[in-house]
């Protein structure tokens, strides 16, 4: 039995949004949620930023169900933003990238664990990969509507 591992990405403007969100707002909005998670993780109710040197930040968040965990995030300028919670041994990184079609896409990638599943379930009862997309997924399409939020309301440029 091995831990869950998943990945769900979204497009970041899909046809009929507005604004459209450039790569640059879309990084700020990254910075932004590892600094600042409450608003954008609705399971996180508390965050402490212990150490900040720009691109590299350590937090202690403090989860709906009670759950503290310690995250290490490396920031990789306008691209990736990888935590790394060594305690439970989860990794998560938000990818900014781009399709065939030259559209931004944000992608979710959680490894050794996703936080509010069980992991090491018997193959029969794992959840299925369409039951991830659709639980994972909205996170993604949250992320991305709150950075537009932030762009609309003006706190992000």
């Amino acid at each position: 039995m091995n831990k869950l591992n998943f990945a769900a990405s979204r497009q970041v403007n899909p046809p009929g949004v507005s604004p459209k969100l450039t790569e640059e707002q879309v990084w700020k909005g990254l910075q932004k949620k590892v600094r600042q998670p409450i608003g954008f993780v609705a399971p996180i109710t508390a965050c402490e930023i212990i150490s900040d040197t720009g691109n590299k930040v350590v937090r202690s968040v403090t989860f709906r169900d009670g759950l503290v965990m310690q995250e290490e995030i490396d920031l990789y300028e306008g691209t990736i933003a990888y935590f790394d919670a060594s305690s439970t041994g989860i990794r998560i990184t938000n990818t900014v990238s781009y399709d065939k079609d030259n559209e931004m896409i944000l992608t979710f990638s959680f490894a050794g664990g996703i936080p509010g599943f069980t992991s090491n379930l018997p193959e029969g009862e794992r959840p299925s990969a369409k039951d991830l997309n659709a639980a994972i997924g909205p996170g993604v399409e949250h992320t991305i509507n709150r950075i537009r939020e932030l762009v609309v309301d003006g706190t992000l440029a």
